[in-house]
Parts: structure tokens; sequence; C-alpha cells
């Protein structure tokens, strides 16, 4: 009896020992600052933690500092758009019908570098490549005031323009012509249109822009040469009214070059 005691005592001490052991070797694990552990006690880092900033210097392919930006990742989606939502924006005698268009809905980054989602009418056509022009934005953290559809505004193209809204589609005829615009086809977007005017001799459009003239003095949401809203749209076709020779339209870019 004695010696079955002393067994018992003995076996009771070295468990105790190896538990001591393995409590001593999961503390040892520190988990870093608002991290939490895993059912096997190693440190899990917690979901969302944002990637370490990196340093942002001036270049023709960055010409601003990155903004802030919020966690939220890309959404994007393409459907259908009817004549009621269309609004003023279309109407007869349209180059387009309305069963060509697609609404294509975005995340973009506003000027506080938060995320927002956007609207804009394109042709179907260039709706894919639309939604790969905005997410190539929304990843370089370039800023859009708002992204949204014309009819808000009347289909004023000056309304838009004071607003800052980057737009697509709009049935109307070219800036100072009598022909359609790219806009009519939904083959053409405006970006930011007060950091990127229409020039044309001594008129600026919008008023606005004039505080924008100097094309050297890059700031946040100006399209400069070489950019990354340049690179985007050159990647999908479209042209910069940036590069046209009689005049200069910053904010316009058009799969069909006017």
């Amino acid at each position: 009896m004695a010696g079955r005691v002393r067994g018992v005592v003995a076996g009771a001490v070295v468990t105790a020992a190896v538990l001591a052991a393995g409590l001593a070797a999961v503390g040892s694990r520190e988990p870093e600052a608002g991290s939490a552990l895993r059912a096997d006690g190693a440190p899990q880092s917690p979901p969302g933690r944002p990637e370490p900033s990196r340093e942002a210097g001036a270049s023709p392919t960055s010409p601003f500092a990155p903004l802030p930006q919020s966690p939220e990742e890309f959404r994007s989606a393409v459907s259908p758009v009817t004549a009621l939502r269309l609004g003023s924006s279309h109407r007869a005698g349209c180059p387009v019908q309305v069963a060509d268009l697609r609404l294509v809905t975005m995340t973009y980054r506003d000027d506080t570098g938060r995320a927002q989602q956007g609207e804009i009418v394109v042709h179907a056509d260039v709706a894919a490549a639309t939604v790969s022009i905005f997410r190539a934005l929304f990843d370089a953290g370039f800023p859009l005031t708002r992204v949204a559809t014309v009819e808000e505004f009347g289909s004023d193209d000056d309304r838009v323009m004071a607003a800052n809204v980057t737009s697509g589609y709009n049935c109307r005829q070219k800036t100072g012509g009598s022909t359609f615009s790219a806009h009519a086809f939904g083959r053409a977007i405006d970006v930011n249109p007060i950091q990127n005017p229409y020039v044309r001799g001594g008129e600026v459009l919008p008023p606005a822009g004039r505080a924008f003239l100097d094309r050297s003095d890059v700031r946040p949401g100006m399209v400069v040469a070489g950019d990354v809203v340049v690179r985007a749209f050159s990647a999908a076709g479209w042209e910069w009214g940036g590069d046209f020779r009689s005049f200069r339209d910053y904010q316009h870019f058009s799969e069909t070059g006017d």
C-alpha cells in the first residue's frame, strides 16, 4: 500500500512538471499587439491590417503623394440601363440606342482618399475597359471628386464641370461645335474637370479651372502626360485631350479621339 501511494504521488509530481513546462512554452510565444491566438496557440494577425505605407516621391508616373486610403476593396458591376434612368441625357435622335448603353458602378477614391461608389454610363462595347480603367485609378489612389451620371445636373455640361464630376455618356454636341461629341456615343469620359480644364485660346471651361492652367504645378486630381490616368486609358486604346493640337481638353478621354 505505501509503495503504491508513493508511486501515485511521484506520478502527480511528473504530471505537474509537464503541465508547467507546456504553459511556459505557450507563454513564450508572445503575440503582437492587437493580434489573437489560433486554437493551436500561434499568433494570428487581425484581419484587415493595412500593408506598411510606402514613401512617395514625385515622378512623371506619380506626381502627387498618395492620399490616405480606407481599406475597402474595389467593386464594380455592369448592367443594362433604361431610358427612365438616363433621363435628360438621352432623347430621340441620339446616335446610340438605349439598349447599346450600360451603367457601370464602381468604387473610387474621393478627395480625402475614402472609398466611394460611383456611377457612369458608357457604350456596351467599352464597359469592360471602363471597369479596368477605374480599377487602375482606385489601386493607384488617384482622387476623383465625384463620379456620377449627368442627368442629376440636367445633362448641362457646364453644370457637370462646375461640380467637378467625372462623367461619361451625354447626348450632346462637341464643345463649341455642331456635331455630336464622343460622349453622345458613350465612348468618352471626362475626369475631374476643374483640375483638368478645357482650354482654347483665352477660353477656360469650367472657369474654376483657371487655377490649374500651370500644368507644371501638379496637384492631386490633375492629369499630366505619362501619369497613371493617361496610362490606364491608353492601355484601353483611348486618346487624351491633353494631346490635342489646336486646343487642350485635359479632362477628356475618348475611344474615338474626339
